[in-house]
């Protein structure tokens, strides 16, 4: 009676629940004997039964849970229902595909075991490869293209034993099994592919790729390698001793698929050599050169070289590999007749320039223009690249009075840029005015214009102030300069005036040092207040001929400054030497007296600490303008000549004077 219960209550039961019943039974040692408490008669489940999410069959959940596929009920299941182990559910994945997905090697075996068995039994051996090239609805991959995605080695070569023409599938996304093992890394898998199924594999990937495109970049990125868990596998692939390195499977890959595949581009028009290129490769690209050499000129859909694209970026290495296997590959021009030059300068690659002005081929393309007239010295005017602009302008070969097509030369661009500051333009001017007039015939003309003639544009009054033979200063600037030293001159007239008043009387000097200090101290504070009076009298006499001529007068704004300076030094050393006239008079009356504790006095530091105070100030206000005459002294000196080491450390310093102006 209990039996018939408990046989009552199963068959009752919902079918998601027995169909979980089921697959505890499968998975449960003690199948068909119990279940926890509860018995289970296998015979009466029914396998057909579906979940209701992704409708999913009996075969789906034994894989997912793991099952034994060697249990009897899974082997009956397969006898009875030979097709139910390849119906997909709403995905379209069977259960070879979710085995393959998530690595369960056994129950994969079993499957494709299977498969194979069905062909006795009344179905053609097409029949049962058919079952192994079942795609799934989403993405159409087959079970090969879900173990390669995954990386699991046993079941993908189980595969391509099974039925090697699995390799000349692709997915929707037009990726081969082939094109995903290097993309994930896989080379392992990879080579299985090559070593057993080349040629009938497909190369192909997504984005029009090919697998050599995806060897390139995963090569050239070690830290994405990907390796079957699987040590032994891995030894017995291994045929060569270069395989390990980045090189390996590019070279393997190369090796099998011939050099044609050399010239496959993308959708982008990159070729595979592009993006070793792009990621600095120099051996990648040599390796392809050997193969293909012409490769070096194709160019992408920007009309852009490997050359063109390694000088974007910056790898000197390529830029060498590709100049020493191929010479005349600097004279092809991209789709605006840039040179790799031009992008090199435009994208700020100092070394790139100094790379391409070194080389004895580009010679003659270091004034090529582009669709727009510009050279290189323009683009590097145009985006006020300091530093390249006195490479380039150092350059015996350059030309710097090309105009392009706006009737400009880099001369007149510079003179105009926002980009560069007043001192930067100085020092380019320095550099470049030694070869004579620079500016263009129009600008020169503009520039030279009668001061009564018609309105004269902001740009070309902007570059009369900075580069025309007499810069003159800010009438705002000057004025405040003017003030500023009408009040440091009134200020320190007073306090010498007064010093020379008071400091007689605040000793006897009894001491012949102490009058000689006092004498020094008389000399200086003259010194300080006789400049401090020229400096104001300087300012009353430009007031008063600007009144009497009718018009102003130019303000002598470098020798007041001289005063000035004059001044406030004779004042620190009238200081010194008056502390140090009484000092020595204090030390004398002291000595007088009898009291011997008068070490204080042995160190005159009210004087020191007023030098060495006074000698930092001054330091640090003379710092720029020694550091600007050592940069103009670098600028002037020729490149021509020097031994490299020299050259080196010249534009070494001009980067530490850069920074120190910025």
């Amino acid at each position: 009676m209990a039996g018939l219960v408990e046989l009552l209550t199963s068959i009752l039961m919902p079918p998601e629940e027995r169909l979980f019943r089921f697959i505890q039974s499968i998975t449960n040692p003690f199948f068909g004997r119990f279940d926890g408490e509860n018995s289970v008669d296998i015979d009466n489940l029914d396998p057909l039964q579906i979940t209701c999410g992704q409708e999913n069959n009996v075969f789906h959940i034994a894989v997912k849970c793991g099952a034994n596929p060697q249990a009897v009920p899974v082997q009956a299941l397969l006898m009875l229902h030979s097709l139910l182990a390849y119906q997909p559910n709403n995905k379209g994945d069977t259960p070879l595909h979710v085995a393959a997905r998530l690595g369960n090697e056994s129950f994969a075996a079993v499957l494709i075991d299977h498969a194979r068995g069905l062909a006795p039994t009344g179905h053609n051996n097409h029949d049962y490869r058919s079952l192994l090239r079942k795609v799934n609805y989403e993405k159409e991959n087959t079970p090969l293209h879900e173990a390669v995605l995954n990386g699991y080695f046993e079941i993908a070569k189980r595969l391509i034993e099974e039925d090697p023409t699995l390799t000349c599938f692709v997915n929707k996304a037009g990726e081969s099994p082939l094109f995903l093992a290097v993309d994930g890394g896989f080379y392992n898998i990879a080579s299985i592919i090559l070593d057993t199924t080349f040629p009938i594999c497909s190369l192909l990937g997504r984005n029009g790729m090919t697998v050599m495109h995806a060897a390139v970049i995963r090569s050239c990125s070690p830290d994405r390698l990907v390796l079957s868990v699987n040590i032994a596998n891995i030894i017995n692939i291994i045929k060569d001793n270069d395989f390990p390195s980045f090189l390996g499977f590019v070279k393997k890959a190369l090796g099998r698929c011939g050099s044609e595949i050399l010239e496959k581009a993308d959708e982008f028009g990159w070729m595979p050599h592009h993006y070793a290129a792009n990621m600095g490769q120099s051996r990648v690209v040599k390796l392809f050169l050997e193969a293909k050499r012409c490769i070096a000129y194709s160019k992408n859909k920007q009309g852009m070289t490997a050359l063109h694209i390694s000088a974007k970026n910056g790898h000197i290495r390529v830029i060498r590999t590709l100049m020493e296997e191929c010479p005349d590959i600097g004279e092809v021009l991209d789709n605006r007749d840039r040179t790799a030059l031009h992008i090199g300068v435009e994208h700020k690659q100092v070394s790139v320039v100094n790379t391409f002005l070194n080389k004895k081929a580009f010679i003659d393309l270091i004034n090529e223009q582009d669709n727009e007239g510009n050279t290189a010295l323009h683009v590097a005017a145009i985006h006020g690249y300091y530093e390249i602009i006195i490479h380039l302008a150092s350059n015996r070969k350059t030309n710097k009075r090309i105009i392009n097509e706006m009737g400009l030369t880099a001369f007149d661009i510079i003179g105009k840029s926002t980009l560069l500051g007043p001192v930067e333009k100085a020092m380019i001017r320095l550099k470049m005015n030694k070869e004579g007039p620079l500016l263009s015939l129009q600008e020169a003309a503009m520039v030279e214009k009668n001061t009564t003639s018609d309105k004269t544009s902001e740009e070309i009054q902007s570059m009369r102030s900075q580069f025309g033979p007499k810069a003159e200063t800010n009438d705002k600037d000057v004025k405040h300069m003017a003030d500023m030293n009408l009040v440091v001159s009134t200020l320190i007239a007073s306090i010498t005036f007064q010093a020379a008043i008071s400091m007689p009387g605040a000793g006897k000097y009894n001491t012949s040092t102490g009058m000689e200090a006092f004498k020094f101290f008389m000399a200086f504070d003259s010194l300080a207040f006789g400049c401090s009076a020229a400096s104001m009298l300087i300012h009353f006499a430009v007031v008063v001929y600007s009144k009497l001529r009718g018009k102003a007068c130019k303000y002598p704004i470098e020798f007041t400054m001289i005063l000035t300076l004059l001044s406030i030094s004779s004042s620190v050393l009238a200081f010194i030497m008056g502390t140090k006239a009484l000092l020595y008079e204090k030390k004398s009356e002291l000595s007088i007296s009898g009291s011997t504790n008068h070490k204080i006095w042995d160190f005159d530091f009210p004087g020191n600490i007023a030098i060495v105070a006074f000698l930092a100030t001054l330091f640090y206000v003379f710092l720029p303008l020694l550091m600007t005459i050592l940069n103009c002294f670098l600028i002037l000196v020729p490149d021509d000549g020097l031994p490299i080491f020299m050259v080196a450390t010249k534009y070494v310093l001009l980067k530490i004077f850069r920074i120190f102006f910025k």
